[in-house]
């Protein structure tokens, strides 16, 4: 499966999810005890918030908390698919290059008279994935691959996702206003820019 069919399968995971959550929800508010109980935490203030005749506040505000975890679960899974792919791609071209460099330097070599310094070092210059290490490290990379502004994009991305999965602390990234639909489109766009430029 190509990269944007994994990430279109996730986003509709993700569009499944979120009408499951609302169908849910409905099912509460027509009053469905014994389901409500099944998905709201097992609580006494929860029973009793259930029972109340002014339930509503409290069932918008569970379920908007669930679809806030769920979008942030999939926002996660989509941009590590992304990386998994990017990652995928860097390897395959650290694999061309260093053969590209090491035959250059073989031929170099064999010419009379030519230096070839730190020859037997030459592949080592070329970055492998050990040298990269997260997808900060592939947007250094990318960048004469894509436009600026996708470039920035990524930034922004890459900055939510360390916030998410780092528990939303201040120092490690930082709070975006992209959602999972805007990560989704970024994240597609960015493909076809890495794979058009091939």
């Amino acid at each position: 499966m190509s990269a944007k069919e994994t990430l279109r399968e996730l986003f509709q995971l993700y569009e499944a999810s979120k009408v499951i959550c609302d169908d849910a929800k409905k099912k509460v508010i027509r009053g469905d005890t014994s389901f409500a109980i099944r998905i709201f935490p097992d609580s006494p203030k929860t029973k009793k918030m259930l029972q109340r005749r002014d339930k509503q506040d409290f069932i918008d505000e569970h379920f908007d908390t669930l679809k806030r975890k769920i979008a942030e679960h999939y926002m996660l899974n989509i941009i590590a698919t992304f990386e998994r792919m990017v990652f995928a791609r860097i390897d395959n071209t650290y694999g061309e290059i260093k053969n590209i460099v090491k035959d250059e330097y073989d031929k170099r070599r064999s010419r009379k008279n030519r230096a070839t310094p730190l020859y037997h070092s030459a592949t080592a210059f070329v970055k492998s994935r050990d040298d990269i290490r997260n997808l900060s490290g592939s947007r250094r990379i990318l960048e004469n691959q894509i436009s600026q502004g996708s470039s920035e994009e990524l930034d922004k991305i890459i900055a939510h996702r360390n916030w998410l999965s780092h528990g939303k602390r201040e120092d490690v990234g930082c709070d975006s206003n992209l959602n999972a639909e805007e990560v989704y489109e970024i994240l597609m766009k960015l493909i076809d820019e890495i794979e058009d430029n091939v």
